[in-house]
């Protein structure tokens, strides 16, 4: 179908300069195309609502000093869309349903059932629900997100602003994009279809009707659509989709690196090009990354063939692969190209404490201390990676900021902040003295 489709654009400039006639019929055809789509993909798309409980109690007992009468009522909540998938799971974003009481879904027929939450992740914001019905449900086609390209033909199914199986075109802008600040870990597609508030957990297919991107979305000023929307690739949806099906859990991949951004000094001293890599800053022993022989000063070109150039889309890329996988490396060391393959394993208890405070950080070293204008031989730990939804941000903490303290231990290198955040009690609060651009600064992150 994608073929036949591209035919009849590269052919309809010059059949409607061939006669009206002709014109008219390849319009037909485009239009035809698109109704096709419509058709295949809008009876697995739903509408999902959420409410909230209150209760009601009547002011003149209270001032009167009555018995209280009062009464439950669901107050709306808000509203997104969603993907049938298998089974009579639904497919949304984890912001669709957060903090919901109630969840009802509107299939496509108009039939309203109560849903409950089977898991959700709050740092891809994927969520998954639960339907119970005695008709048979249409599962959307699932399609391959890594064959898609920029400039390809894309179609938006949701529920924008309440109006249900509304449907929108255009195609993908970019792929890769990870420094939007939407969600911790995200490899995000980037399409001019129209996303408006309400679009959120439907799907964005492609011109055979298969979902290749969960619409999660969009950059504006306005609040509404202005060119600029989002989708989680549907081949990393899936890994989070397994693990919430059968345990309800998310196990992240690990690779055991600490990364940072490769500066045009540090590059320039390793043989690189500026902004093409990601630095690797330290290896953990025995992780999959030692195993397969990486190194500090390793630069990481690409990531399963994709180019990786910021550590944010590096971290989201591994966290997102499934547990057990083989991944290949292509990296640049001693200013030669070589390619390294490692088996991803599930984040170990240390790895799992950084991702929920929500920050990465690495020992300073020479060169990066020589790139953040300190002087030969200071010590620290750098913050390498923050997590836009995490702790470390909330506590106002910055990529580059060097941790030289916490409470009144020193700390001089990532493990003895490591040693001295391990040391605090659950729930309590850690004083941090920080260095962000020449200025000393304390920032409080909270441990609950």
């Amino acid at each position: 179908m994608r073929h036949r489709f591209l035919s009849v654009l590269l052919l309809f400039a010059a059949a409607v300069a061939r006669a009206p006639g002709a014109g008219s019929s390849t319009l037909q055809s485009l239009s035809d195309e698109f109704a096709r789509i419509a058709e295949r993909v809008k009876p697995s798309v739903v509408s999902v609502s959420t409410a909230n409980e209150a209760i009601l109690v009547n002011p003149y007992d209270l001032y009167r000093g009555r018995p209280s009468r009062y009464e439950r009522r669901e107050v709306p909540r808000g509203m997104g869309s969603g993907i049938v998938i298998e089974g009579g799971y639904i497919l949304t974003n984890h912001h669709v349903i957060e903090g919901a009481d109630t969840i009802t879904v509107k299939l496509s027929d108009g039939k309203k059932l109560l849903a409950k939450v089977v898991g959700s992740d709050l740092q891809v914001d994927l969520a998954v629900l639960k339907i119970e019905t005695k008709e048979p449900l249409v599962p959307a086609a699932l399609g391959d997100s890594d064959r898609t390209r920029v400039g390809d033909w894309v179609v938006a199914v949701g529920n924008p602003f309440g109006l249900e199986q509304s449907v929108t075109a255009g195609i993908i802008s970019a792929k890769g994009r990870s420094e939007v600040g939407i969600a911790d870990y995200a490899d995000f597609i980037q399409t001019d279809a129209a996303i408006n508030p309400g679009n959120s957990g439907g799907p964005l297919v492609d011109l055979e009707g298969r979902v290749i991107g969960v619409n999660t979305a969009i950059l504006s000023r306005s609040g509404g659509y202005q060119g600029i929307g989002f989708a989680i690739p549907i081949n990393m949806a899936r890994a989070i989709v397994r693990d919430l099906l059968s345990s309800g859990k998310i196990r992240r991949g690990y690779l055991g690196l600490q990364m940072q951004e490769l500066t045009p000094e540090i590059a320039a001293l390793l043989g690189a090009t500026p902004g093409k890599g990601v630095l690797v800053a330290h290896v953990e022993e025995g992780s999959p990354a030692a195993q397969a022989g990486l190194r500090a000063r390793d630069v990481i070109l690409r990531y399963n063939g994709d180019e990786v150039n910021d550590a944010r889309r590096l971290a989201s890329l591994v966290k997102t692969t499934p547990v057990g996988q083989e991944i290949e490396l292509a990296v640049l060391r001693e200013r030669q190209e070589r390619v390294f393959r490692a088996k991803l394993v599930a984040a170990p208890p240390r790895a799992q404490a950084e991702e929920a405070m929500g920050m990465q950080v690495a020992s300073l070293d020479p060169a990066t201390a020589r790139s953040l204008g300190l002087p030969a031989g200071f010590q620290g730990a750098v913050v390498v990676q923050v997590a836009p939804s995490g702790r470390a941000a909330r506590a106002g903490l910055q990529a580059g900021d060097v941790i030289v303290g916490v409470n009144r231990q020193a700390v001089r290198s990532a493990k003895a902040y490591e040693d001295a955040i391990a040391g605090l009690s659950a729930g309590a609060k850690a004083l941090l003295h920080v260095i962000r651009d020449g200025q000393r600064l304390f920032a409080v992150l909270d441990l609950k």
